[in-house]
């Protein structure tokens, strides 16, 4: 998708939606603005902006990218494609939009290790669930905005599960841009942020809008492994690597199984790679939100735990935390993949492997199990164990895994 058009200037001392010749409404528009932007900060968010709520030129390349099918099945992206571009359909009285973003944890996952072998997990998940945070930062931003400033004030909080183009009413807020990767990108801030949006029935100050600051730069192009951005400013989902393992509930395309590597939920590599996560002045004195910083031993997923989780202990593992986007299957899904791209020589890892072979097991967490073992014993890491459940063809021919035909070899890394 393109980066969004910015609008043009607006005379100063002017707020949007504000008449001419009312120069005390004006002020106090302004002073609400800059309270709610304290008050905002003050609950922990690390950046506030704000923008008006007309509808967003977005539309029409959402909807480009929705029919070229790059959107996989996310089908609620599709039922809601003429919502996202308005926010009035979500609140109808809404004049303004307060958005706000969290700073999450750039420190990396101690995947190479000493001990049991670990998938990695992206970063945004490593804490407290961030739905969970900013939700409940934004009801207390709300509730401070009706009692201490307009008590009639309408308001309604969205965080990531809304109808919403969020990233690009933060470029409009002043937030940030939207880079070559598709993800906001916060001068000083980085791209490891996560957002929320308050809309209000009050008239406020719009901040200026953000600019496009890529400029020549294509290092977030050439990371990804499976080559999921497709050009700049457009991710084909299909090959993304955080959609292959969390929002995808079928088998993964066994010719992007090993550019997987060991992620098993979500992935970093285009915000590793960004200029903008370099270390500065700002982000250094900016410690990570506490309620999203790291809680271990959660930052990665033992792969053979994870493999062989019961019903009880996957509720144990996801209670609170992102990780519960995912189903118990696609877990040891996950789980089996990146078991299949490590390096490491792990009988316990081959057991639970073999395990998540029976017949009883979930046939998507089997057949890339099946997978795993293949890949592996083809490195040299284990002989192959023989597992009790059906063998790789059969698994191939009953449907469970539409992509292996019947009598091939599992893809190799």
């Amino acid at each position: 998708m393109s980066a969004p058009q910015s609008r043009g200037p607006r005379p100063p001392g002017l707020p949007q939606g504000a008449a001419r010749g009312r120069p005390q409404e004006a002020a106090r528009e302004t002073s609400d603005t800059e309270r709610i932007r304290a008050q905002a900060l003050a609950l922990g968010f690390a950046a506030c902006g704000f923008t008006g709520v007309e509808r967003l030129p977005h539309g029409a390349a959402f909807q480009q990218w929705i029919d070229a099918g790059m959107a996989g099945s996310m089908d609620y992206l599709r039922r809601t494609r003429h919502q996202r571009a308005d926010p009035r359909a979500l609140l109808a009285s809404a004049r303004a939009a307060i958005v706000v973003a969290a700073t999450y944890s750039r420190a990396e996952s101690p995947i190479l290790a000493q001990g049991r072998p670990q998938g990695a997990v992206a970063r945004f998940a490593h804490g407290e669930d961030y739905h969970r945070v900013l939700k409940r930062r934004l009801a207390q931003l709300a509730e401070w905005i009706n009692e201490h400033l307009d008590a009639a004030a309408e308001l309604r909080a969205a965080v990531d599960t809304a109808p919403l183009f969020e990233r690009e009413l933060a470029m409009a807020a002043g937030l940030g841009f939207i880079g070559k990767n598709t993800l906001l990108i916060s001068p000083g801030l980085g791209s490891f942020t996560v957002l929320g949006v308050l809309l209000t029935s009050q008239a406020l100050v719009p901040d200026r809008p953000a600019r496009a600051r890529c400029g020549r730069c294509t290092l977030c192009l050439r990371a990804c492994p499976t080559t999921a951005l497709v050009g700049p400013y457009q991710l084909d989902a299909r090959r993304c690597i955080s959609y292959l393992t969390i929002e995808q509930r079928e088998p993964v395309d066994p010719a992007l199984r090993g550019a997987l590597g060991r992620w098993a939920f979500g992935c970093d590599l285009c915000q590793e790679v960004c200029p903008y996560n370099r270390p500065t002045p700002r982000s250094r004195a900016l410690a990570p939100d506490p309620a999203l910083a790291p809680h271990d031993p959660l930052t990665t997923l033992d792969l053979a735990a994870t493999a062989a989780l019961t019903s009880a202990g996957y509720r144990r593992l996801v209670a609170g935390r992102a990780l519960a986007r995912a189903p118990r299957r696609c877990l040891q899904r996950n789980a089996a993949l990146s078991a299949g791209n490590h390096p490491a020589v792990s009988p316990a890892l081959d057991a639970a492997l073999a395990a998540l072979c029976q017949p009883e097991a979930a046939p998507l967490a089997r057949q890339a199990a099946l997978w795993a073992i293949g890949a592996r014993e083809a490195r040299g890491l284990v002989a192959r164990p023989e597992p009790t459940g059906p063998s790789l063809d059969a698994v191939a021919g009953s449907g469970d895994d539409p992509m292996i035909p019947p009598g091939s070899a599992p893809a190799i890394p």
